[in-house]
């Protein structure tokens, strides 16, 4: 990656006043006077500057680009932040020994757990002092079903290339990828009665599985035909300061994520549709995401029933 396309990778993620202000809002809740605050995945260092300017006396800041890490460090030079320490490498290498107060780490993705951040404050927790502050604290995983055609069409496209041409391998890999697309609520079934939680993860957890398992489903009042699923998530960064990528809260550089189903699901009133969500965060994995979902009858006979994988996209 070159520094031009990094730069501007954090340009967007800086521009976005939403994530700015709650996450400097929640620092000011946490951070005191003399205090020592650990930055994992620091970036442009935005977050541990915030910190020491709040009263931290020190700032450690562990980032695992080596360009990241140097322009940090001239921002830090420009805004005469002393105090900060710099160190390269992803945090779970990192063997010197850090007693922090403060521990945050904004590694949230589109897909919550896309940037490992079950397994980097997992293992982080060896550099919090007891009665430390863990922040982020909390994710909450939501799901609802999309009516919106738009983003089925879209993945779809290969059914429409003709010129007697058979696209249907291709086709077969979109509809097993995860997108990110920006969802509004009127592309969504019956929103907001429609939104089920599918995971929570408690952060401050001494353990967290990285594979996460979910289920849930729908029974239908009316008819209406099924395009895919959506994705978004709420994150407690400190107690009653949250964040969310749901369609109707303050929009972010986030945005949701869009499921695919291998054809549209033309649900009939009274009939039933259950999903199942696995997630898988490992970081040898770095991240996977397979969906089931059955069509049910009345009767509770599955009438259609398919799995789509990361794997396979």
């Amino acid at each position: 990656m070159h520094l031009m396309s990094m730069v501007e990778y954090q340009r967007v993620i800086l521009a976005d006043s939403v994530r700015n202000s709650v996450f400097a809002k929640a620092l000011q809740q946490v951070i005191v006077p003399g205090c020592t605050v650990l930055d994992i995945g620091s970036g442009t260092g935005f977050l541990a500057f915030l910190a020491k300017k709040m009263g931290a006396e020190r700032c450690i800041l562990i980032e695992r680009d080596p360009e990241y890490v140097r322009l940090s460090q001239e921002i830090g030079k420009k805004n005469n932040m002393r105090g900060c320490t710099f160190v390269t490498g992803h945090s779970t290498d990192v063997r010197e020994a850090i007693a922090a107060d403060v521990i945050v780490s904004e590694t949230l993705g589109n897909f919550a757990y896309e940037e490992n951040i079950i397994e980097t404050l997992r293992d982080a927790r060896r550099f919090l002092k007891p009665g430390g502050i863990m922040l982020p604290q909390g994710i909450t995983q939501c799901i609802a079903p999309v009516t919106g055609k738009q983003f089925f069409e879209e993945v779809t496209s290969w059914d429409r290339i003709g010129q007697k041409l058979d696209f249907s391998p291709a086709r077969e890999q979109s509809i097993n990828n995860v997108y990110v697309r920006a969802i509004a609520p009127r592309d969504l079934h019956d929103f907001p009665r429609s939104v089920r939680i599918w995971d929570t993860v408690d952060l401050c957890a001494a353990k967290n599985e990285s594979v996460r398992r979910g289920e849930v489903e729908w029974i239908f009042e009316d008819s209406a035909t099924i395009f895919g699923f959506s994705l978004f998530w709420e994150c407690v960064l400190v107690p009653g300061i949250t964040i969310s990528t749901s369609p109707v809260s303050p929009p972010t550089h986030w945005q949701q994520i869009y499921l695919p189903v291998r054809s549209p699901l033309r649900m009939g009133a009274g009939e039933t549709l259950h999903l199942s969500v696995t997630s898988d965060s490992r970081l040898a994995i770095k991240i996977n995401v397979e969906w089931t979902y059955e069509r049910r009858g009345k009767d509770g006979k599955i009438l259609d029933r398919q799995t789509l994988d990361m794997r396979r996209g």
